[in-house]
């Protein structure tokens, strides 16, 4: 029963949509044209790069060598090995300090004998102020008899103390001069000895930068010959050539984005850090174009990079990131202006946009278009301003087996659908 009733109303809705379409069509001169439309995209912000891709090689950011210092004398050891990495600090080469020992070695052995004599003398000079306290002592009785109030006559005993005391008094003054003076050698020794470090240093050679000794000679045979070469381990640099139509469109501080040819999964970004404009060796006019040295630095230093492997490199010319982008398909061109179709409201709109930046076939908008609305993505020349536009049904629906799929509701909503567009 509900079939038959399904089936009545199916009907029913047809006749009227045909004789409603008939009867417009006697009682109307004009017929305002519409126009099917498969298909239609929405549009998104996104980003542009303009690459000029080229290629390179891992060089390192900087390197440098540890020359043979003569003056120095002779080399004691080389601490370090080929492939060594290395930090800023690390020794690198030992020159002999035999010479500088044994001269500290004598300033020690004199410090020490004047230690001895410094000794020494606090000792006699705590004996003499022994005797002087003593001697103090003896001369402290009264002068005067207390029976007969008259003169002790040990008079010229006091006189004879009075007279050690001063002698007394006179040795331990030498003593502590004596002593000054010790001190005053021991601390000219000490400065010497120190000095003496400070120059000894000079013989041991340390790293300036963290690198990779690259090269050791341990037996130079001439003045400024190199004993150790070491190649940074900063952020490498990539060197390459650009042709002279390249060099043209490329600018130092330009961004780059790299890739190892035996890693092309790691993607590493940088900059460009010098373009000379001095070509390449000697310009011909039989070779159709010069090519220019330039040289990118990562911005990373990178353990996974060695110095020769070759690079891939893409220079961004130009970026645009979270832009209104639309493929070049959609835009339109005459009379010197560009416009796409909007679809909105079941009608187009033909409107008109400034362009950007135009990167493989897809275009920056820069004023006309604004993310979320949408546009025909693929319009034919009949389209116009304010033609209605309808949908397809798609032919899926209509198939027995996907019409068993919906629901009774489903169904009347798709034909009603139809009937309206």
């Amino acid at each position: 029963m509900k079939k038959q009733t399904l089936i009545g109303i199916i009907i029913t809705i047809s006749l009227a949509f045909i004789i409603i379409n008939i009867s417009i069509i006697l009682s109307t001169d004009h017929i305002e044209r519409s126009k099917a439309l498969n298909s239609y995209s929405n549009i998104e912000n996104g980003d542009l790069k303009k690459l000029l891709s080229t290629k390179g090689v891992v060089i390192p950011s900087s390197n440098y060598s540890i020359k043979y210092d003569k003056s120095l004398g002779t080399i004691n050891e080389v601490k370090v090995s080929e492939g060594d990495v290395i930090l800023a600090g690390d020794i690198l080469i030992e020159y002999q300090t035999g010479h500088i020992d044994a001269e500290i070695e004598g300033l020690e052995q004199q410090i020490s004998r004047l230690n001895a004599r410094m000794s020494s003398a606090e000792s006699d000079l705590s004996s003499l102020e022994q005797q002087l306290s003593e001697a103090q002592a003896d001369s402290s009785p009264d002068l005067f008899d207390t029976e007969n109030n008259s003169i002790d006559s040990n008079n010229s005993d006091n006189r004879d103390n009075e007279n050690s005391e001063e002698v007394i008094s006179n040795q331990i003054g030498d003593k502590q001069d004596q002593i000054e003076d010790l001190n005053l050698q021991v601390d000219g020794v000490n400065q010497k000895i120190t000095q003496l470090h400070g120059e000894k240093a000079k013989y041991t050679i340390t790293s300036k930068m963290d690198g990779t000794v690259t090269e050791i000679n341990p037996y130079p045979q001439s003045e400024n010959e190199a004993v150790v070469s070491i190649n940074s381990n900063q952020p490498f640099l990539i060197e390459g050539k650009l042709s002279e139509k390249q060099a043209a469109k490329v600018k130092e501080g330009q961004k780059v984005i790299a890739s190892a040819n035996v890693l092309p999964d790691q993607k590493k970004e940088g900059t460009v850090k010098e373009l000379k404009m001095d070509p390449i060796g000697v310009p011909s006019v039989e070779e159709k174009e010069s090519f220019y040295p330039f040289r990118a630095e990562m911005i990373e230093a990178d353990g996974t990079w060695h110095h020769g492997y070759h690079i891939s490199l893409d220079i961004v010319l130009d970026e645009r990131n979270g832009v209104v982008v639309i493929p070049d398909s959609v835009i339109q061109k005459k009379a010197g202006k560009t416009y796409v179709y909007v679809v909105k409201n079941g009608r187009l709109e033909k409107r008109e946009i400034n362009l950007g930046l135009e990167v493989n076939n897809r275009t920056e908008v820069l004023q006309g278009l604004a993310k979320g609305e949408r546009i025909v993505s693929h319009p034919s020349k009949d389209i116009k301003d304010k033609m209605e536009i309808f949908m397809p049904i798609n032919h899926r629906y209509v198939e027995k087996k996907t019409l068993k799929t919906f629901s009774s509701e489903q169904r009347i909503r798709l034909i009603l659908r139809g009937f309206v567009h």
